[in-house]
Order: structure tokens, then C-alpha cells, then sequence
């Protein structure tokens, strides 16, 4: 961790917020699991409580397992508008930055973000560490540094954001992501970690999934899916994460109509050159909000908007559009990223990638062995005998 610029942000934080401020809290649309814990943080920072530093998403929480979150950590985050932020005097953000908004973001006050791409200089207070794969891994640096107790409520909620953003350690991950894991990890609730991260599917997604597959078609390597109205948001992305399992798909984009825009989805496995986040924002920025990482991404686009844009809102039509902008975004990567024994740059591309995670396993199984050891040191009797460790199991 390095804990000299962090302190040093940490002081510049605490100059920005006056006692007497009330702070709003804003996250993404859609909030999840990285975000909500890194607003956590960040109110235990500033020493404040749900009503003097409440938090806010335009649109509220849909995935299950992050709806478990809020539900078993009980974390509430309030329906956001325009004129309710302009009340506030101070606005942060974690997890986003402030162009995501557009024009319903009055202004911006702090923000603490890893995501890459976006324009810097907008506030007062920014922190964007682009090497890091979640922000919770910022927020814990923040709390060691300022020599905060971490409780056994925040250290899960951070774990599992660092686990959600970085798929388990595999995606992403830095050493700093290992050492805020490891720091979290013996004072988390593995319990609830568990519930949260495999939640019940509902039975609307068997429905979706078995229309959806009389469809289903890869070419070069890449599923586009339109599923038509959805009661849910989190059907979509499933849907995408499940598209990408399949032999030879290297990409899946999948949208559906939930309520009066179009949500888009978009997975791949990381291995190719085109970037998820940089494409959806290339082909629907201009039309809604899009963004997103390297290998998952997610554009929510006014109907309207499209219509506008597209000449139709037929579902066949919608899915065979979507279907050419993809193609054409990505000319060449679908062959490019398809292993190949005639492609060797493709083989050490993926052979790096398997590296790569065998890194962070590795990064962290040392640091996990460190830290045991460390504490058997601190509990040894005068005798040799160690004492039984009195944490929560």
C-alpha cells in the first residue's frame, strides 16, 4: 500500500469537509457491490452517519446478490434527483466520475474512483487510481492509513466489493487489491459473504433463458441476444455472463427493454484488443450512460433515444442493429482473440492472462501465510503454547 500518498489524500479529504457540511454520497446507476462499500468507507472516514451523509443512486439496486447485500449489511441507498444533491453542501462520489452523470449531476465535489477514461480536473477532491481493480481496495487503504477500527459490517462489504470487481482475485489484480483482501479478510463475516454471492435466481430467468436459446447463434466469435421487456435489470447481465461460457464465444452482448430504456450488457474474456467499457461508450455514449471495464460493460439508453437514432424499437430489428454495431466496432478481434495454433501472439496473450492469475493467487496465498504467521507470533504464551485466537468464526 502506498500509505505516503494516501495520507497525504487523506489530509487534503478532511480540508474539504467542514464539520457543519452534510454530504451526499453518489453512486452508479444500478449500484454494486464495489461502489456500496466504498460509500461505507468513506463515511466512517469522515465520521459521519446515514443522516448527515446519506447515499444516493438515480436508480436503485436490481442484482440479487447485491440486493442481498443491502438486505444483510443494511446499507440504504436513497432514490437520487437533481434538485435534492443541489441541497447538499458537498457532493463525493465513489466507484464513478462525474461525466457518467451528464446533466443530473449539479456538480461535483469528491470523487475516489479506479475506472479508466474519463476526464480528471472536475472537483476539488479527486483521488483515480486506474492499476487498482476496485475502489474498496482504495477505501481500505484509506482506513489503514488513517488508523481507523474497521468493523466486522465494513470489512465485508469491502471484501466482497474487491472480490465482485475483481472476479475472485483473477481480473485485474494488484498487489494493493491482495493486501487490502488479506487485511479484510480475517475480520469479515465469511457467513454472510457466502449468502450474498450466490443468491436464488428467480424462475423469470429459466422463462428468458429457454425463448433466448432458440436463438442463439455465435459468428466470429461473438452472441448478440435482444431479450425483449424485462421485469428485471439483472436478467440481462446474467444472460451475458452465461453466453460467455459457451465453446468458441469470446464475446456476448446482450440487451433487453426495461421500462423505457434499452439496457445493454457486454462480456468477454479479456483477451483480445478491443476494451468493453471503451466500445459500449464509442457506440451508445451519445445516447445514454455506458461505461464499464475491460471484459464487462453496461449501456442504459433511453428508448426514445434510440428510436431516434435507429429508425425502430421492433425487438428483431433492435437485436439485428446491435448485432451490425458490434461487428463493425470490432473489425478483425473476434479472429484475433479465437485461439489459434497460426496465431502464437494470440497463445502468449493468453498465456500471460493464465499468468496473470496465477499471480494474484499466489500474491495472495503469500500475504494470507505473512499474516498467519504474524499471528501466531502475537498470541504465543511465555511457554511456547499458543493461545486460541478469540476472532469471530
Amino acid at each position: 500500500m502506498d500509505q505516503a500518498l494516501t495520507r497525504q489524500k487523506l489530509e487534503k479529504l478532511r480540508t474539504i469537509v467542514s464539520e457543519g457540511d452534510r454530504v451526499a454520497i453518489l453512486l452508479q446507476d444500478d449500484p454494486d457491490p464495489d461502489a456500496m462499500s466504498s460509500a461505507i468507507a468513506l463515511r466512517v472516514l469522515l465520521g459521519r452517519n446515514k443522516l448527515t451523509t446519506p447515499i444516493f443512486a438515480f436508480t436503485p439496486v436490481t442484482r440479487p446478490e447485491n440486493r442481498t447485500m443491502t438486505r444483510l449489511l443494511e446499507i440504504e441507498v436513497a432514490p437520487a434527483d437533481t434538485k435534492t444533491l443541489e441541497e447538499f453542501d458537498k457532493i463525493a462520489m465513489v466507484d464513478v466520475e462525474p461525466p457518467y452523470f451528464g446533466d443530473r449531476l449539479p456538480r461535483a465535489d469528491i470523487v475516489i474512483d479506479h475506472h479508466p477514461g474519463y476526464e480528471t480536473g472536475i472537483a476539488p477532491f479527486e483521488d483515480i487510481r486506474v492499476g487498482y481493480g476496485a475502489t474498496a481496495t482504495i477505501m481500505t487503504e484509506y482506513l489503514v492509513s488513517a488508523g481507523e477500527s474497521v468493523s466486522e459490517r465494513l470489512a465485508t462489504a469491502l471484501l466482497y466489493g474487491i472480490h465482485s470487481d475483481t472476479l475472485a482475485l483473477s481480473r485485474r489484480v494488484t498487489e494493493g487489491d491482495i493486501e487490502a483482501f488479506t487485511h479484510l479478510y480475517p475480520l469479515a463475516n465469511y457467513n454472510l459473504l457466502k449468502r450474498m454471492d450466490r443468491p436464488e435466481l428467480p424462475l423469470g430467468f429459466a422463462r428468458i433463458l429457454s425463448r433466448a436459446m432458440r436463438r442463439l447463434a455465435v459468428r466470429d466469435g461473438l452472441i448478440v441476444l435482444h431479450l425483449g421487456r424485462v421485469e428485471r435489470d439483472d436478467l440481462i447481465v446474467q444472460m451475458a455472463d452465461f453466453c460467455l461460457q459457451f465453446e468458441s464465444v469470446e464475446w456476448a452482448a446482450v440487451s433487453g427493454r426495461l421500462g423505457r430504456n434499452l439496457v445493454i450488457a457486454v462480456r468477454n474474456h479479456g483477451l483480445g484488443h478491443a476494451n468493453a467499457g471503451e466500445t459500449v461508450k464509442r457506440l451508445f455514449g451519445d445516447l445514454g450512460s455506458a461505461g464499464g471495464h475491460r471484459n464487462m460493460a453496461k449501456a442504459v439508453v433511453p428508448l426514445m433515444a434510440w428510436r431516434k437514432r435507429e429508425g425502430t424499437m421492433r425487438d428483431k430489428m433492435i437485436e439485428v442493429r446491435l448485432s451490425e454495431l458490434f461487428n463493425a466496432a470490432m473489425p478483425g478481434e473476434h479472429e484475433d482473440s479465437a485461439p489459434s495454433p497460426q496465431n502464437p501472439h494470440q497463445d502468449h496473450n493468453r498465456s500471460a492472462y493464465n499468468q496473470h492469475r496465477s499471480s494474484g493467487k499466489e500474491l495472495f496465498q503469500r500475504q494470507s501465510r505473512k499474516r498467519t504467521g504474524q499471528k501466531r507470533e502475537r498470541t504465543a504464551k511465555p511457554d511456547g503454547k499458543s493461545l486460541r485466537s478469540g476472532g469471530k468464526r
